[in-house]
């Protein structure tokens, strides 16, 4: 399953960042950058034997809390959604439009999943996480 998500996750990326033109406005760039930053916060933030595309964590993986963590649970997939966003809203396509959903669908399999196997490793992870948003503050 997690071999699937992750090619549904990178397939939908491929289509969203070279299937349409990169004429984006000011404010599609600004968000297209916010993502890229976002990313890199949260890569900084993960901790150094944490970090894999897959939605398995690693051997020996910690539960971090610091950094954006303590405010989204999986930020990373958000800065990949902002970016989607970013150029579905710039520089529209119907296959980025089509491209962005399914990559919605796919981040939201992802985060149950992932949560679901970082239970069973960690049985604290409900309790601590309780009250930190998956991908969105004030929505989910």
């Amino acid at each position: 399953m997690s071999y699937v998500l992750v090619f549904g996750q990178f397939a939908s990326i491929a289509v969203l960042l070279f299937w349409g033109g990169w004429d984006l406005p000011w404010w599609a760039c600004l968000l297209f950058a916010t993502g890229l930053l976002l990313f890199a916060w949260a890569s900084a933030s993960l901790g150094g034997n944490n970090f894999t595309i897959l939605p398995d964590p690693r051997a020996g993986n910690t539960l971090s809390q610091r950094g954006i963590y303590r405010f989204l649970r999986h930020p990373m997939y958000t800065a990949v959604l902002l970016c989607g966003m970013a150029v579905s809203f710039g520089a529209p396509s119907l296959a980025r439009w089509v491209a962005l959903g399914v990559c919605l669908v796919v981040l939201v399999l992802k985060v149950r999943y992932e949560e679901g196997v970082l239970t069973a490793r960690h049985p604290d992870y409900p309790e601590r996480m309780e009250g930190v948003p998956r991908l969105l503050p004030g929505i989910w």
